[in-house]
């Protein structure tokens, strides 16, 4: 009789310990992940760190521009770039991220046509290609919830994005035969970094004209499609729109100044109008003088800065001559990224 009691409290001490422990995970489970505590806890565990590198295709909009065939000219300035970057995943919905980018962009006056309405910029012949290196800090809203758990994320994802840019802007000119004095250097091409010129009259003070930054800052937005490759990869393909708060990315932002301001500086002065040169350096090849001479005239004027006599064409090469818009510059970015995630 006392061997079936004790067997019998054993038993029901068993039962007893076993509703316990499940009453105790129900309220565990229920303060942890139903509650708002438990749900930013559980966020919070779910946080991931990611990272890889991409390949870009630039493309510049600017005063260098051509309007007519836009899709043939976009083409034609398209160019390159590399980035690594990483994103930190705060919730199933926003991902922040980070990224150090190094690209070109490219522009070049030649490629408008002369018989329709960029035939001022056939004209105006200037060109430019910039190295750009920045860093652009984004946040990220996923259309679709992802788990909790990266290795739960969907497999394919759609996101749009924006953010704030910093980067070093650094406008070349490829010039014909100039060595750094000026002087003739035969045949050859080079570039020529414009900011330092002050194409614009910027370098000297009576122009009233303030150098540009190289450091220039810009608001990138767009979106993309998150496709899920392996259990801690993805493919990523992106289009953002790079708005800029400078018009000075291609060193064309502002009207012509009288060439007497560059004083001695004849390579400046060559670079601020190349409206008489006769071939386009970046094609290398002969430019057209007849559809010049169809869209403007020769015209001559006394410096008020050196005294000296300047040749021009008119609406080139003289004071309040347009030389470029009052619109800030863009580039659009077309990303193909590749990422892994690092948590364990």
């Amino acid at each position: 009789m006392n061997v079936k009691y004790i067997l019998l409290m054993v038993l029901i001490g068993m039962l007893s310990q076993h509703s316990h422990g499940q009453y105790s995970d129900f309220k565990y489970k229920k303060k942890n992940h139903s509650s708002e505590a438990g749900f930013a806890h559980t966020t919070r565990q779910a946080r991931y760190l990611s990272g890889g590198a991409g390949l870009h295709l630039l493309n510049y909009f600017g005063d260098l521009t051509p309007n007519e065939n836009r899709i043939g000219n976009t083409l034609k300035v398209t160019r390159p770039g590399i980035s690594i970057y990483g994103n930190y995943n705060f919730s199933p919905h926003i991902v922040f991220g980070a990224q150090l980018l190094y690209g070109r962009i490219t522009g070049d006056d030649y490629n408008a046509d002369p018989y329709k309405s960029s035939s001022r910029k056939y004209v105006r012949n200037l060109n430019f290609r910039n190295d750009l290196i920045g860093l652009n800090l984004t946040g990220s809203y996923y259309l679709f919830k992802d788990p909790f758990e990266f290795y739960k994320r969907k497999d394919f994802n759609l996101y749009v994005t924006a953010g704030v840019s910093i980067f070093y802007s650094n406008p070349k000119g490829k010039v014909l035969g100039q060595a750094e004095d000026g002087s003739s250097s035969g045949k050859s091409f080079r570039w020529v970094a414009l900011r330092p010129l002050g194409t614009e009259g910027q370098n000297n003070p009576e122009s009233g004209r303030k150098k540009y930054s190289a450091i220039q800052l810009g608001i990138p937005f767009g979106g993309g499609v998150r496709i899920r490759l392996g259990y801690r990869t993805d493919l990523y393909l992106e289009a953002t729109l790079h708005y800029l708060l400078s018009d000075y990315i291609d060193d064309v932002g502002s009207s012509y100044v009288d060439l007497g301001v560059f004083g001695d500086d004849e390579l400046a002065r060559k670079l601020s109008d190349r409206s008489k040169e006769t071939v386009a350096a970046v094609k290398e090849e002969q430019r057209d003088l007849a559809k010049i001479n169809d869209a403007t005239t020769p015209y001559s004027y006394v410096s008020v800065y050196d005294g000296k006599t300047y040749q021009v064409y008119k609406g080139f090469g003289e004071e309040g001559g347009i030389r470029g818009g009052s619109r800030n510059d863009l580039f659009t970015l077309t990303s193909f990224k590749f990422s892994y995630i690092f948590t364990k």
